[in-house]
């Protein structure tokens, strides 16, 4: 199988944590060809879609864990499968980019995520299709609705709808000196954004859960907020742990698993904090690594196993 991988520069990641790149050589493993496209490299020819691309072969090694080979140009169908690894920003960028891949899946070739399902499900946003599991939220860009909320609850945390890695999200309470010039400046940019009642469980941990064709683990990515950030993030410093799952995960998971199926999500990250879903991430999960190296879980083999199974 010819298998390319669209993600942002292999030179840039941290190659012991990369998810991607333990798809890779899960990929290349099994005897697959592997290829690399950059997210710039996507582009149209006329009606068809094309890439700038080149072959790679990865390792685990810190000095050298990727050698590319020469670049090459031609359409997308020269692929059996494209896995969509682009990190957000979230932006027309990103979503003209799903457009070409959906041009590929016209064409026969297999791409995952969904072209479309990364369109329709703003990772923030997908969580409001299921009211029951999430704490109380509003999406506004209005300092009089977001003042209002706040009135309401206290304390919230305000998060940007594009953006990954716990990257601009900030927390207000309703006492804080500086809370109408954070709002004015919201207000000012017309963005958009989430706000949610704090949930103190926050300090306790994130729980990151995998799911490959809508199945878990059995076992989540604690991510725990270090010194005094409230972020449990790991590209804000937020330490590791992985934990069995509850059931009260297991309850979310079962209640959003019937949809990421229709929509052909083959991988997809939901994030838990505390009771609530807080987010559903389907474009570049991680934590892969994590899984792996704390429990042997080698979730980047089933995923490369699942994509077999659809030839």
């Amino acid at each position: 199988m010819k298998l390319a991988f669209v993600m942002d520069p292999i030179s840039q990641i941290s190659y012991r944590k990369d998810s991607t790149l333990a798809m890779m050589i899960e990929a290349q493993e099994k005897g697959h060809e592997i290829f690399y496209i950059e997210p710039n490299c996507l582009f149209f020819n006329a009606e068809k879609p094309y890439a700038e691309f080149s072959s790679i072969s990865v390792q685990y090694e810190e000095s050298n864990w990727y050698e590319k080979g020469e670049n090459k140009t031609a359409s997308l169908d020269f692929f059996d499968a494209i896995l969509m690894r682009q990190d957000p920003p979230f932006n027309m960028e990103y979503i003209n980019n799903t457009y070409i891949l959906e041009s590929a899946a016209k064409l026969g070739v297999k791409v995952f995520n969904d072209p479309k399902a990364l369109r329709d499900n703003n990772e923030k946003l997908a969580i409001l299709d299921y009211p029951s599991l999430i704490t109380d939220t509003i999406v506004s860009s209005s300092k009089e609705i977001i003042k209002d909320f706040i009135d309401r609850n206290s304390e919230v945390v305000i998060k940007p709808l594009g953006l990954m890695g716990g990257e601009g999200i900030k927390r207000l309470h309703i006492k804080d000196a500086n809370l109408l010039k954070s709002l004015e400046s919201i207000d000012k940019k017309k963005e958009k954004m989430m706000v949610q009642k704090f949930i103190p469980e926050v300090f306790e941990g994130d729980k990151r859960v995998i799911l490959i064709s809508g199945e878990d683990c059995g076992f989540s990515v604690t991510r725990i907020p270090q010194g005094d950030d409230f972020r449990g993030n790991l590209a804000a410093g937020g330490k590791a742990e992985v934990r069995e799952l509850n059931d009260r995960d297991f309850e979310i998971i079962n209640a959003i698993k019937p949809k990421l199926i229709e929509q052909g999500i083959l991988v997809a990250g939901i994030d838990i904090l505390g009771s609530f879903l807080t987010e559903i991430n389907i474009t570049s999960p991680t934590c892969f690594r994590e899984l792996y190296d704390q429990q042997g879980i080698n979730l980047a083999k089933d995923l490369i196993e699942q994509i077999e199974k659809a030839f």
